[in-house]
């Protein structure tokens, strides 16, 4: 499984030295050249792939060559992806999880075989259709672009399957008696001198990453486990029986190629089908988690920009090719690929970056053609050894931090369940677990961040121009009105979480509890039911609630008990209207109707004024019909007799911005009134019809020339309606940036 996390700066592997299994390189190391680097990356590859070969194919080790079974699965699938779809710094090879799944696979076909009267070929042959169903399902997933899905993986489930296949690995070299096959003698002598060899590996190999940080390691270790125990003469000399070889001494021999004739495929479907489809499926969605992860890796951390689909697709098709041929499948090594970025340099211009992988392949095959000559001198304990240490290295180092479990606990925690399912009850089961932990990660995430902004104190105001008096009357009161803005996907779990953190965050001084929905793409029935509750029980408290922007389908399905606005200014204009309703009645305004003047005709006397209204013209504004449109060049002012204008960047406003609405006794078009400049908006009757009084320029100057201390009243009053709306401006912009 992939250990690299997607944008989270935090390493998800231990700090190994540079040119074992590192992403970082030394400050101060030098790059190596591409051969050193594939030669660092195939110390880590060789005990690796050979080990699960090994593993792998032991049921036909009856039939066939096992070290040439092992061999070749271990290097012709990388060289043939390595040759066909070549990628800087990418190393191909058998991965853990596939090698242990082609291993399940064959061991049921196998154990079908007595029944169906397989021979090993056909055995292959089984296997190998399985496997590249498997790759068939991979090549689906690339098809349909499903690469994206990684990155909503959280971290606790990518780290615990790479634990959970380390620990795998572990367990499985601990139940086997580290290549000893005492299963049923754990504690027998035999096993406890493999016990022995395998642990004298881990430790020189972690001894030789610290003196020679650049050695291989690994394969050093095993090579001198190896050397000690043939020097001992332990074969065919007193302990003879003691350490067993990782295969038995063999003549050279090329791959076996399955036999695909004969084969009763509806017998073995009719009794077996399910569980190696299951097997096939799981081992597609794996391999495609490893390898979506590991390009975005690619491209996060190292700039070597690739498209994860078409990775996908690719090396399924070849992946099915190597499947039906019997081998192993190679895919892109995360570990290997680590190794070579870190020794020849992680960026694009490397040039071991272009060469390492050629000769990474080219090692593998050296191994597998010339393996059958030195293979029986190698004995089980080495490379029982070496999965050892590849299975605690494959733990993310941040699960073994004490710190990070402190501080971390619930992910840390997450980890390591879904860890010990994977080594307990294998990869169906961890994936599962893992589906359930990110589902409820997700569903908490959503939770704890579905309150965006929380605005308590009456900081927003509607885009709704009012008269100096009505604002007086608001501005103090506003406090009264709370708005919830929400982001998210709204479900059951989700919509009770918002429920109980607007109940706890609300004060006696609330009235009004407004929730903008706008940033809320779906809400399902249940958490509709949660919003209709919560209304609910608001309105019990004497506190009207409202939604704004619910979509038109959550707005058919939550009710008509949920009021509902189309956008939060309006919901705020609500709001604001119901304050206004608790001003005493000597405060408000009487027949506004009878004002034609409106907020321009405060202070102008009884005579100025009756001139001034003989200049009023009358204007019928009907329902979505404009007033003036941006860019014109009349001069006219006008105020609202009744109904609301309402001012847009454009008409109709749903095309452009809506900037502002004013109601009775409201001037505007006052600015091109002012200075003679174009209309800067456009303006009409969104949804009413509406009554207006025009005002001509040319008109008002010829009054003013008659009254002028009336003028200069009538200028300064247009002066305080541009400073109010002004501040109002400001106030919105200060609202939308924080």
């Amino acid at each position: 499984m992939p250990s690299a996390q997607q944008s989270r700066p935090a390493p998800l592997q231990p700090p190994l030295p540079t040119g074992w299994n590192t992403l970082e390189p030394e400050a101060a190391a030098p790059q190596a050249s591409g051969a050193a680097a594939a030669w660092s990356a195939a110390a880590v590859t060789v005990p690796h792939a050979v080990g699960l070969g090994l593993l792998a194919f032991a049921p036909l080790a009856g039939d066939h060559s096992l070290a040439a079974l092992a061999l070749w699965s271990a290097a012709l699938p990388g060289l043939l992806l390595t040759l066909v779809v070549p990628r800087p710094g990418v190393v191909y090879a058998p991965t853990t999880v596939v090698a242990l799944l082609f291993a399940a696979v064959l061991a049921t076909a196998h154990g079908a075989a007595p029944e169906l009267g397989l021979s090993a070929r056909q055995v292959l042959a089984v296997s190998g259709a399985t496997v590249a169903l498997a790759f068939v399902f991979q090549w689906l997933l690339g098809v349909l672009r499903l690469a994206s899905v990684a990155r909503f993986l959280p971290i606790s489930v990518t780290h615990g399957f790479a634990a959970g296949v380390g620990l795998s690995m572990v367990v499985g070299q601990v139940r086997n008696g580290f290549g000893a096959g005492a299963a049923d003698a754990l504690w027998s002598a035999r096993t406890l001198w493999h016990a022995l060899a395998a642990l004298t590996v881990v430790a020189l190999a972690w001894a030789l990453r610290w003196r020679w940080p650049r050695a291989p390691g690994l394969l050093t270790a095993v090579a001198l486990v190896a050397l000690a125990v043939a020097l001992a003469g332990v074969w065919g000399a007193g302990l003879g029986d003691v350490f067993a070889p990782a295969v038995q001494a063999s003549a050279f021999a090329g791959p076996l190629w399955p036999d695909w004739t004969g084969i009763p495929w509806v017998a073995l479907a009719q009794q077996h089908g399910s569980a190696l489809v299951v097997l096939a499926l799981l081992m597609a969605l794996v391999n495609s988690l490893e390898i979506m992860v590991f390009n975005q890796e690619l491209e996060l951390d190292h700039g070597l920009r690739g498209n994860a689909n078409q990775a996908l697709r690719r090396e399924s098709l070849l992946g099915a090719l190597c499947g039906l041929a019997g081998m192993i499948p190679a895919s892109t090594s995360a570990s290997r690929s680590r190794i070579l970025l870190a020794q020849a340099g992680g960026s694009g211009g490397a040039p071991g970056l272009a060469s390492g992988p050629r000769w990474h392949a080219a090692i593998m095959l050296g191994v597998a053609a010339t393996g059958a000559w030195w293979l029986h001198w190698v004995p089980m304990a080495g490379l029982a050894g070496g999965l050892v240490l590849a299975g605690l290295l494959q733990v993310p180092a941040l699960m073994w931090s004490l710190r990070y479990a402190r501080r971390s606990r619930v992910t840390w925690a997450q980890s390591w369940l879904v860890a010990l399912v994977f080594a307990v009850m294998g990869g169906v089961g961890a994936l599962v677990a893992g589906l359930v932990v990110a589902t409820f990660v997700l569903l908490h995430d959503s939770a704890a961040k579905v309150l965006r902004h929380v605005r308590l104190d009456g900081e927003l105001r509607s885009r709704r121009l009012r008269r100096a008096g009505s604002d007086s009357w608001l501005v103090p009161r506003m406090n009264q009105v709370a708005v919830f803005e929400l982001q998210g996907v709204m479900s059951f779990g989700v919509a009770a979480h918002l429920a109980e953190q607007v109940r706890m965050l609300l004060q006696p001084r609330h009235r009004w509890v407004i929730l903008d929905a706008a940033r809320v793409p779906a809400w399902d029935s249940t958490a509709l039911a949660q919003l209709r509750a919560l209304v609910r029980d608001l309105a019990q408290q004497g506190v009207a609630g409202a939604v704004a922007g619910l979509d038109p389908l959550a707005r058919e399905h939550a009710g008509e008990q949920v009021r509902s606005f189309a956008d939060l200014d309006r919901a705020l204009e609500w709001a604001e209207a119901g304050i206004l309703l608790q001003r005493p009645l000597d405060q408000r305004p009487a027949h506004p109707e009878r004002d034609l003047l409106g907020e321009i005709g405060e202070g102008v006397g009884p005579e100025a004024g009756a001139a001034l209204l003989a200049l009023l013209v009358p204007v019928a504004v009907p329902a979505r019909s404009v007033v003036f449109n941006a860019g014109d060049h009349d001069r006219d002012l006008l105020v609202v007799q009744s109904g609301h204008i309402t001012l847009a960047t454009q008409w109709p406003p749903e095309t452009g911005l809506r900037l502002a609405t004013v109601g009775p006794g409201m001037a505007f078009g006052d600015m091109a009134f002012l200075n003679g400049a174009a209309r800067t908006a456009s303006a009409g009757a969104e949804r009413r019809p509406a009554q207006l009084v025009r005002l001509s320029r040319d008109q008002f100057d010829a009054w003013a020339r008659q009254h002028p201390e009336a003028a200069l009243t009538v200028m300064n009053n247009l002066a305080m309606i541009g400073a109010r709306r002004l501040a109002a401006t400001t106030r919105q912009l200060r609202a939308v940036l924080e």
